[in-house]
């Protein structure tokens, strides 16, 4: 003999219906508050200190002036701003930008009326080293980032 399941009172299936509508807008609102800014939207917006992510083509190559940093100037997938890069090398391995080349980031933005700076790797609110970039289809991070990868 087997026991049947008790029927479902209209609150109980109420609760059912508006669990999963709940979760869904709670997904759709920190979807959308948590999208990352661009450069074009960081530059636009004159925000003096701010994480972007984004990516472009390498324009101009800056001569080395430090030992532990590259330098160049990139343009925006979308062509809507322009703005200087600076990657540091310290704890990371070597390579060359060269003109023409994409690279993706994640840095560190400060405007300036140029179009601003973006600083990648660069210290965080942690005081720990993060960000990256993605070149020649390599993706290259601070060397503290690379022990806590899986």
């Amino acid at each position: 003999m087997s026991k049947r399941a008790p029927e479902l009172t209209w609150q109980d299936k109420a609760i059912l219906v508006a669990i999963p509508i709940v979760v869904f807008t709670i997904f759709i609102l920190a979807n959308y508050f948590s999208q990352d800014l661009t450069v074009a939207d960081a530059f636009e917006q004159k925000l003096p200190d701010t994480e972007v992510r984004d990516g472009g083509n390498i324009v101009q190559v800056y001569p080395l002036v430090a030992t532990d940093t590259l330098s160049c100037r990139i343009k925006t997938r979308d062509n809507l701003a322009e703005f200087d890069f600076t990657y540091n090398v310290t704890g990371s391995e070597t390579f060359r930008f060269e003109v023409g080349r994409a690279i993706q980031f994640y840095g560190q933005y400060k405007y300036d009326p140029k179009g601003g700076q973006v600083y990648a790797p660069y210290k965080g609110k942690s005081g720990r080293m993060t960000g990256w970039i993605t070149y020649e289809n390599q993706r290259f991070t601070a060397k503290e980032d690379k022990d806590n990868q899986l």
